[in-house]
């Protein structure tokens, strides 16, 4: 060999092993469960002074918090002092869990729930001491709504919950046609109950604020401290799905030790009440109108003021009470990619709002009567000069946080991006947000005077990861109607590279555009393209719109030239029900992947649960009616009574403990396949419920493993290339 040949591949392996060597981490499921979050359903508490923010963090070693909407974590506090963000620090760690912080009124103590070995207790830590004390008793239940101060800061209001009753087991049962409320139901009815106590925070004591326990949804503490309100469902109504009422009771308080409880009364009216800022008046909207009542309960409810008639919200008075803002619904405003919303059909459209500040005297101002945005979360500043709130076009969904001051009626962008900003809290100069975007996931930022700064860095491994961003592109469904969609390519891919891609559906899919999904980028992460298109589901016509949308959408990308031909489509639970229609209907795709899967309408309808039948009639699967009214509906929309017809691989997956779609459903679709002599796989996962993999980081890393290897041997055939998950 010549001396020039040897120099051409030495210059050929240099280049490649610089190429090996600059390739990017693959993101692995390992990776997606380490990813540090904000623990749901918790608050995040900003002082008054501003100075100090507490927050709760998952427990990730914790493998009872994998897909838990609840999970257990840790308070974490931090400073904000000069612009810029102190250490963080756990309140506890390790089996010591933590939940629901919230500042005193003088910012000097935090209280929030402890728990140990399943007995949460209230506590206080003295920011200025240092000092954490337990107060009160233990709980003999997890605490499921956040405590709150008393106004004068000497106790704190718990909402101490109490044990589950736990079902008798029985021989013989017997449920009548004339029953409101059916067995079935039993696992969508929440029965929690709670006993309202104030827990002094000097001494420690406890004192029942209730008579009895009740069934709590939620209370609010008057900014008098001499009552609260709370909301407990209708005894009657309790379970019976679509018919739940809830009633509002105002209780008169005594915080002093010892003292009795006394009776509550029950308001006249329905709706969702709150306080006025000096506690003399209930507000709530009937009508269109924004009603008061004594804040007794007595009397006659009238008008908050004559002047004022527009259809307000909730209203979210100013610190020193002068004013309020509220959201006002815009008519003139739709999203021409949703279906026109039917009378007691389900439908994803939102209302598009304004936002609207009124004057103590009933006059009010439109501040975004020009907007076509979305608009919302409305908040006022600590010293009520400015008030804050956000904005999301309905196009390109990039969001805007708004500032508009008082005292010189400015409406001004202060942060706006291609980003997600989740609900904002006050500070004295501007608010504390969840922020992120496609590529990086949730932190809590400071928004302040135009600037932003950084308060948590909970991952800075993902760091070394090389994420995709989405692109928004259009297409037309078979209707004729434009709609968007989303499109993640692989990082780093060439011009002469081919992918192979997987479409997600479900429904509606564009807004998440500037949220950061871990899974998704796991997928891509391992060579895949994602597709997301958007579908306009038409009643009585669910699965025909997904054919008329989905079709169409991956024929888009088709034509793009960057694939490899071989696409694979994958939905769970009402997505999965689309995935089982699709593979009746087309054989566009190399593989499915169907998770929680209900292939059918008729046995689902008749389930033995009022929550099912309704769902199917005028929820998500909108039949418009029962199958008695509509057959052909029921058979057309049903992916089981063409299960024949498919050519697709499936892979079926189902958790024995599904109680949302229950597993006879999948069971019922892979043992059709079966006899049909048509290829398909089912797994089931005997822990599982509807996630699957809820509680059990071994089920989540084999879910997605399964499906990374379901792909890889249908949609990467030529390559041979296995991914490792």
């Amino acid at each position: 060999m010549g001396t020039r040949s040897i120099a051409v591949l030495l210059v050929f392996f240099s280049a490649s092993a610089h190429a090996i060597a600059q390739r990017p981490p693959v993101f692995t499921a390992e990776d997606m469960l380490a990813i540090r979050t904000f623990a749901g359903g918790q608050p995040i508490a900003v002082s008054s002074t501003g100075r100090s923010i507490a927050y709760v963090l998952t427990d990730q070693n914790d493998a009872w918090n994998v897909q838990e909407p609840r999970p257990t974590g840790y308070v974490f506090v931090q400073t904000l002092t000069g612009g810029r963000a102190g250490t963080p620090r756990a309140l506890t760690s390790g089996a010591v869990h933590s939940a629901f912080p919230v500042w005193s009124p003088d910012s000097r103590r935090l209280a929030f729930i402890r728990d140990e070995q399943g007995r949460g207790r209230a506590v206080v830590w003295d920011a200025e001491r240092d000092q954490i004390t337990p107060i009160g008793d233990p709980f003999t239940a997890r605490i499921y709504l956040a405590p709150q101060w008393d106004p004068s800061g000497h106790a704190i209001i718990v909402a101490a919950a109490l044990p589950d009753t736990t079902a008798q087991p029985y021989r013989v049962r017997t449920v009548k046609s004339s029953d409101a409320r059916i067995p079935g139901d039993q696992f969508f009815t929440d029965e929690r109950t709670a006993m309202l106590t104030a827990i002094d925070v000097t001494s420690g004591a406890s004192t029942p604020l209730m008579q009895t326990p009740v069934v709590l949804r939620w209370f609010r503490v008057s900014p008098t401290g001499r009552q609260l309100l709370y909301v407990a469902p209708v005894p009657e109504t309790l379970g019976v799905i679509g018919k739940e009422q809830n009633d509002t009771y105002v209780l008169p308080i005594d915080i002093t030790t010892g003292a009795r409880a006394a009776a509550a009364r029950n308001l006249p009216e329905r709706g969702r009440f709150s306080w006025s800022p000096d506690g003399k008046q209930l507000l709530f909207s009937k009508g269109n109108r924004l009603m008061a009542l004594p804040a007794d309960g007595s009397g006659e409810a009238k008008p908050w003021r004559e002047s004022f008639t527009l259809a307000a919200g909730e209203p979210v008075w100013s610190p020193d009470g002068s004013r309020f803002a509220t959201l006002v619904a815009d008519p003139g405003v739709s999203d021409p990619e949703l279906e026109p919303v039917k009378p007691g059909m389900y439908t994803t459209a939102q209302p598009f709002m304004d936002v609207v500040i009124a004057s103590a005297d009933g006059s009010s101002k439109n501040v975004t009567a020009a907007f076509d945005d979305q608009v919302s979360d409305p908040v006022w500043s600590s010293d009520g000069s400015a008030l804050f709130f956000r904005a999301v076009n309905n196009r390109t969904y990039d969001e805007t946080v708004y500032r508009y001051t008082i005292a010189g009626q400015k409406l001004e962008p202060i942060v706006r991006g291609q980003e997600s900003y989740g609900r904002f809290v006050a500070t004295p100069g501007g608010v504390v947000s969840a922020i992120e975007d496609a590529t990086h996931a949730s932190d809590l930022w400071l928004v302040a005077g135009g600037q932003r700064t950084r308060i948590t860095d909970l991952n800075p491994q993902l760091a070394r990861f090389t994420f995709s961003k989405p692109e928004l592109f259009y297409f037309h469904n078979a209707d004729g109607e434009r709609l968007g969609a989303l499109l993640y390519k692989p990082t780093g891919l060439a011009a002469s590279d081919k992918a192979p891609v997987i479409t997600w559906v479900y429904e509606k899919m564009t807004p998440a555009i500037h949220r950061f999904d871990a899974r998704n980028q796991m997928f891509i992460s391992h060579g895949y393209a994602m597709l997301m298109p958007n579908v306009k589901v038409k009643v009585g016509e669910t699965a025909d719109s997904f054919e008329k949308c989905v079709v169409p959408a991956v024929n888009a990308v088709r034509a793009m030239g960057f694939t490899n031909g071989e696409f694979g489509l994958w939905g769970h639970s009402f997505g999965a029900y689309a995935t089982s229609n699709l593979i009746t209907r087309t054989d566009i795709f190399a593989a499915a992947v169907s998770g929680a899967t209900p292939p059918e309408l008729f046995r689902n309808w008749a389930s033995g649960r009022d929550r099912d039948s309704r769902n199917i009639e005028t929820g998500q699967a909108r039949m418009g009616g029962s199958p008695f009214e509509f057959p052909e509906r029921y058979l057309s929309q049903s992916a089981f009574f063409h299960l024949d017809k498919v050519n697709t691989p499936v892979l079926i997956l189902h958790g024995e403990k599904d109680l949302t779609i229950l597993f006879g459903e999948g069971e019922m679709m892979f043992y059709a396949l079966r006899q049909l002599g048509k290829s398909a796989e089912f797994v089931s996962y005997a822990n599982g419920d509807h996630s699957l993999s809820r509680h059990s980081r071994a089920d989540a890393l084999d879910v997605n493993r399964r499906i990374l290897e379901w792909f890889d041997r249908y949609l990467k055939p030529a390559s041979g290339s296995r991914s490792q998950p």
